[in-house]
């Protein structure tokens, strides 16, 4: 029952008990049950003396209910029957009160044992700042016992250094605030650690409704606090990074467009120079080969004759040199028969010679063959790397490694020119060669890492790395021979 409806029940019953008691010549005895009733309702209302009070309402009203009830009883009966009446009431009264604190006393139990059996910090705080209860919570999160924290200022739990909190506090514990019942705070444990608390402030008040104090639920969040800072920590890194990539996206996606445009130039530069060479030097011997053939079918049978074929028949050699070279320049049938080995050997030699070249080739480990992809990016890669080493480096020696190890395949091309400056060499391919650009696509699209390293005066070197899938590393290796020129 709520209380505000007990406290208007309670005078409606008296009332009517006292009208029945006067007008009804019976005696206080057979009314008394009423007045016993709004004793019992005296259970609903937070007062603590309210039975009492009740009961006093009630006495008074049993002598001024005799006082004007109508004759109708002997007057020692009706006198007899109003004294028990009101002993009646007043043990009413007592049982109620009793029953009250007893009630009282088991939800201040039961409350006590969830205080202490909190994990959070739960004490109360008079107006002048001081704690008046400690729990077990507090004593595991601050390190202070309840002795020596009772009766101290409230103040010891703030760091010197925050002036604010500590002004703001003495005066909400006073009541010259009004409470803020949730918030994030710093606290001070008793070994001198800053620790991060939210903290809940309830208003105290006695049973007169002023107010006494303060109650506070204090919680340690630092792993929360620790758990934000990187969680926020790894979203700042992942916006870099996802920036970044998106840089590095933008900038290859110009790169290739402008390597695709490069390409196409490159395609037809490519054959313009076929065209140039099929009729420069094939057209040419084929023509003179067509001369030849004719002076022999018009000329006469003898040593003439015999000349000129004999002439045709060199044109001839040199026509199939020259086809031959055009196709091996193309793409040379040893990297597809023989291997990359065979024919990094064959372009590597054929370079030095045709430029005066040192030339050092050193095989490693090359047993079987690697991915077609992986062979052909390493002779392309090399045959572009001699190209400009014969085009702009004025080296006169060159080494080339090709290693296997166990999970992957490597090539180093190093010269000793006159080198260049890397950074400069790359803006200036952006838009005007396809060297580098093309070289380091082409590494990287067949899986592999391409590092250049030069200086002005100090050579190049050229390293290309692919990684082996667990599917090729496991493949039979055949011998090989080792060459090293």
């Amino acid at each position: 029952m709520n209380s505000n409806y007990a406290r208007a029940l309670i005078p409606l019953i008296m009332a009517g008990t006292f009208i029945f008691d006067v007008f009804m010549p019976w005696g206080y005895a057979v009314w008394v049950v009423g007045n016993v009733f709004g004793v019992l309702l005296a259970l609903w209302i937070e007062w603590p003396i309210a039975p009492y009070v009740v009961a006093a309402a009630g006495t008074v009203l049993v002598q001024m209910g005799h006082a004007l009830s109508l004759p109708g009883i002997p007057q020692d009966l009706a006198i007899f029957n109003r004294v028990v009446g009101v002993v009646l009431l007043w043990i009413t009264a007592w049982l109620v009160a009793r029953a009250r604190k007893a009630k009282l006393d088991d939800a201040t139990r039961r409350l006590g044992a969830i205080v202490e059996s909190s994990s959070d910090a739960i004490l109360s705080v008079t107006p002048g700042g001081f704690v008046t209860t400690w729990n077990a919570g507090a004593e595991r999160i601050f390190g202070y016992t309840a002795t020596e924290m009772i009766g101290r200022s409230i103040l010891t739990l703030i760091p010197a250094h925050l002036h604010r909190d500590r002004a703001w506090l003495l005066a909400t514990v006073r009541g010259a605030h009004d409470i803020h019942t949730y918030y994030d705070a710093v606290r001070l444990t008793k070994d001198g650690r800053c620790i991060d608390v939210s903290v809940t402030l309830s208003s105290l008040k006695d049973a007169m409704g002023q107010f006494v104090g303060v109650s506070k639920v204090i919680r340690d969040i630092s792993e929360r606090k620790r758990a934000e800072t990187l969680l926020q920590q790894a979203h700042e890194a992942l916006e870099i990074k996802v920036l970044e990539r998106t840089a590095e996206l933008s900038s290859a996606n110009q790169s290739l467009q402008k390597l695709s445009g490069r390409l196409i130039q490159v395609q037809e530069e490519e054959r313009s120079r076929l065209a140039r060479d099929l009729h420069d030097e094939v057209g040419q011997l084929l023509t003179a080969l067509k001369i030849d053939l004719q002076d022999i079918q018009h000329g006469e049978v003898g040593e003439v004759r015999f000349s000129s074929l004999t002439d045709s028949l060199e044109l001839v050699d040199r026509l199939l040199t020259q086809v031959r070279t055009l196709a091996l320049d193309l793409r040379p049938s040893l990297l597809d028969d023989l291997g990359l080995v065979s024919a990094l050997r064959w372009y590597a030699n054929r370079q030095a010679t045709r430029n005066g070249w040192t030339l050092s080739l050193s095989v490693e480990g090359m047993g079987g063959r690697v991915p077609a992809s992986i062979e052909v990016t390493c002779f392309r890669v090399a045959q572009e790397a001699l190209t400009n080493v014969a085009k702009y480096a004025r080296a006169k020696a060159i080494d080339l490694t090709l290693r296997r190890q166990y999970q992957e395949v490597m090539l180093v091309i190093q010269d000793d020119g006159v080198g260049f400056d890397v950074p400069s060499a790359r803006q200036r391919a952006q838009g005007e060669s396809i060297g580098l650009l093309g070289m380091e696509e082409r590494v990287r699209l067949a899986g592999g890492s391409f590092v250049i390293s030069s200086a002005p005066g100090e050579g190049t070197r050229i390293e290309l790395c692919f990684p082996l899938t667990e599917h090729e590393q496991a493949k039979p290796h055949a011998t090989v021979e080792v060459i090293s020129p």
